[in-house]
């Protein structure tokens, strides 16, 4: 069953009614390191043990055990709750500091660490990592009201209370990176749009984005399968066009390609050639047939892409060809393609278009709403 937990201080300028988000910040960690900027303590869960540590310069390491979490030479059972003393006092966990509170919990002999704060300092800790604060206003407005519809969509999930958080701090959620990855700036613009939410006929929508569409936006049926959602379909999108991400090539060996989808399950003799076989109406790569020594294998765009690496292969909107012993893919656009490409979003922003319609472009027929 997972509990609830009491919020620490709320940062300044968010009322109570700021809702709570808990974000995976590591996992799979047989130990970490903690602290803070000033007091905090330790405690169980129903707060029947705790420790203080008046002084930022007493740092612990926390461990798991066969007899549960170790810390401050003590075993505390299978989950601990890390919070400030004061109001001004932040979490250090390794390297970085995070404000509310951090969760540990031990799953079989691995630690998972959890922040749980209010959602808009969650946001402030995500748009510098995202995006930079340096793009124009309006492109940073609409990012940010993009990225708390995808975090309180998130929120609202019920899926959350198998997990025991709502979001992950990376790239398979969001980026975020604690008060490290904050800016003045970003943040004043959070605090403008403060419970700004988008909506479609009154639901929530799923606010998908990505870094950039390379000159057509997919549609999230095609990406992910799943219902028709009309606010994410695919259209023709020439604000991206001068990205430094909108064109790109990327070279292989044939083995190391063979290599790479061994890795991920898919046994192939030696491979000779990969044909297209079906696209999307942005003529991203739907499916591909691998032909080898041993016979034929199907696989769609994104599984492929997966397989390869989404560094090296950036999207699906490629095309491919042998040469020697190499394959050579020259593709668009950076990501799944999916609702609002980021760099064409801030196009718009350089060429005079408001956060309304730059939202309105890449989420069609979608309302912002304020929420709290």
């Amino acid at each position: 069953m997972v509990l609830l937990f009491a919020l620490c201080p709320l940062g300044i300028g968010i009322s109570a009614s700021s809702p709570t988000i808990r974000v995976r910040i590591l996992h799979n960690k047989s130990r970490v390191q903690v602290g803070a900027t000033g007091s905090y303590k330790i405690q169980t869960l129903d707060s029947l043990k705790e420790l203080s540590f008046p002084s930022s310069h007493s740092t612990l390491t926390v461990e798991a055990s066969q007899q549960g979490i170790l810390a401050s030479g003590q075993t505390w059972g299978a989950q601990i709750l890390i919070k400030p003393g004061e109001r001004e006092s932040l979490i250090r966990v390794g390297s970085r500091r995070y404000r509310g509170q951090i969760l540990v919990r031990q799953k079989n002999s691995l630690l998972e660490i959890v922040n749980e704060l209010p959602l808009e300092e969650y946001l402030w800790g995500v748009i510098k990592p995202e995006i930079s604060p340096k793009w124009p206003r309006a492109s940073i407005l609409a990012f940010t009201i993009a990225a708390r519809t995808y975090a309180f969509k998130k929120l609202k999930d019920p899926s959350a209370n198998a997990s025991g958080y709502h979001i992950s701090s990376e790239q398979d959620d969001q980026v975020y990176r604690g008060v490290e990855g904050e800016d003045s700036y970003a943040s004043e613009l959070v605090n403008e749009t403060r419970g700004r939410i988008l909506t479609y006929l009154g639901e929530i929508i799923e606010s998908s984005y990505h870094a950039c569409c390379g000159g057509y936006t997919a549609s999230s049926k095609d990406v992910w399968g799943g219902e028709y959602r009309p606010y994410l379909v695919a259209k023709r999108d020439d604000f991206c066009k001068k990205s430094p991400y909108f064109d790109w090539d990327f070279k292989i060996e044939a083995t190391d390609l063979r290599e790479r989808l061994k890795k991920r399950g898919l046994v192939l003799g030696r491979i000779y050639r990969i044909k297209l076989l079906e696209f999307d109406e942005g003529r991203r790569v739907k499916r591909l047939q691998i032909e080898h020594q041993a016979g034929k294998a199907e696989l769609t765009g994104k599984d492929f892409r997966q397989a390869i690496g989404g560094g090296d292969l950036r999207s699906t909107l490629f095309a491919v060809e042998r040469h020697h012993r190499y394959f050579v893919f020259e593709g668009k656009g950076w990501g799944h393609g999916v609702g609002l490409c980021q760099e064409g979003a801030k196009a718009m922003g350089e060429q005079g278009y408001t956060y309304k319609e730059i939202l309105e472009f890449y989420y069609p027929g979608t309302t912002v709403e304020t929420f709290y």
